[in-house]
């Protein structure tokens, strides 16, 4: 984990999916999707064209905005039809659990050629969709090393993984040290400072910072 979280600081790219231009699914990555495809289907309204709206979705997804970042839903081309459309399918999408469902799939050993080569389009239509997955959705992501589903660059993200061990060694020493200096200190600058060390050495951290 700390070899994992030195490469993160010297080369930040060094993890991310490799940038893949959007195309149109093929008939084989079509027919690798649309299984995943047919569990969202199923919670909802039925759509009547699931291939040409998996299409639009990824298009948007993986557009950028001129200025840098993310391109905004409405900036999505005319010919695949209306953006509000496509984002209010997408995130029906995304409460049905596919973009979970089709991270998984993509990193898992044995995942054919055709959805291994949608790796980087599915860590998109993941990473739009963190407001709603939460904490639980930075955490998948992170334990499955696709680092490019990440909202942000992961050095700057929480490990809920790496808290979770912190909270578990910080009653130790640290924790013996914060007791003691409780005793001695009961308010001011100092005091505020062992507050801000019992959030930044456990779970209620993560918590705190879940995307809204």
């Amino acid at each position: 984990r700390l070899l994992t979280l030195y490469r993160q600081q010297v080369d930040p790219g060094a993890l991310l999916t490799p940038v893949r231009p959007w195309a149109p699914l093929s008939d084989a990555e079509w027919a690798a999707l649309a299984p995943l495809l047919a569990r969202a289907s199923a919670a909802g309204r039925p759509t009547a064209d699931p291939r040409g709206r998996l299409d639009a979705i990824f298009r948007a997804v993986t557009l950028k905005h001129p200025r840098g970042g993310r391109a905004c839903w409405h900036q999505l081309p005319e010919a695949f039809g209306r953006h509000d459309t496509i984002a209010r399918c997408y995130r029906r999408w995304a409460h049905a659990g596919l973009w979970a469902r089709l991270l998984l799939a993509v990193a898992r050993p044995d995942a054919p050629p055709a959805l291994r080569g949608l790796a980087y389009r599915a860590c998109c239509a993941f990473r739009r969709g963190h407001r709603l997955m939460g904490l639980w959705g930075v955490l998948l992501a992170r334990r499955l090393g696709l680092h490019s589903a990440l909202p942000a660059p992961a050095a700057r993200l929480f490990d809920p993984d790496l808290s979770e061990s912190l909270h578990r060694a910080v009653p130790g020493v640290l924790g013996w040290v914060a007791r003691d200096l409780r005793r001695r200190i009961r308010r001011g600058p100092l005091q505020a400072l062992l507050r801000l060390m019992d959030l930044a050495g456990g779970r209620r951290a993560c918590r705190a910072l879940e995307p809204a």
